[in-house]
């Protein structure tokens, strides 16, 4: 996984609540909590931060400096607001090497669709897997080979070999196709 440093600063009183919060997403901020067993760190992140964790395809493993203390963690949710789309909290899951995580790797097509070059048009269906996994196993993106693919085909999740890690997305569910086009379709019909 492709690893990033950010800054955090630990909330103070405060800054917990409803109040709090709205106090701390004026200061161009977000509010924050690292979760690591059942114990719950509320922490702060600058905006400008949070947004090249979330507003990439990327899944990464974070160095999160909280005052001074490096906590390697990944995204576990993020809320947003509902019209501005804003960033309104963000939860993280602290990992160690000894312990499996969820994340969402993003799909990367490799080869050339045998249904592409016939006059189909390539879809990708599915842009993350959830995958389960030990974090120095985990790669940065979950790479799919199209080259069998042919005119109306679909390659399923469980059609995907994966390396020492667990896929915890539905193994029915499409990753891509190769959709066949009107046109070529009614030139089909009437051969």
């Amino acid at each position: 996984m492709k690893t990033i440093e950010i800054q955090a600063n630990r909330r103070n009183d405060a800054e917990l609540g409803k109040t709090g919060s709205k106090a701390i997403r004026k200061s161009d901020t977000v509010p924050c909590v690292v979760y690591f067993n059942s114990v719950a760190t509320p922490v702060k992140i600058s905006t400008k931060d949070i947004k090249r964790i979330l507003n990439t395809p990327e899944t990464y493993l974070i160095n999160l400096n909280i005052d001074g203390q490096i906590a390697q963690v990944v995204t576990k949710h993020a809320d947003f607001h509902p019209v501005t789309d804003k960033v309104l909290h963000v939860e993280f899951i602290q990992v160690s090497n000894d312990r499996k995580v969820e994340v969402s790797l993003p799909v990367k097509l490799t080869g050339n669709a045998v249904g592409v070059t016939k006059g189909g048009k390539l879809m990708l269906k599915l842009r993350k897997i959830k995958v389960k996994g030990f974090v120095d196993k985990l790669p940065s993106e979950v790479e799919v080979n199209i080259s069998s693919l042919d005119l109306g085909g679909t390659i399923l999740i469980k059609d995907v070999v994966f390396d020492e890690i667990e896929v915890t997305s539905p193994p029915t569910s499409a990753v891509a196709s190769v959709e066949i086009p009107r046109s070529l379709r009614s030139a089909m019909k009437g051969k």
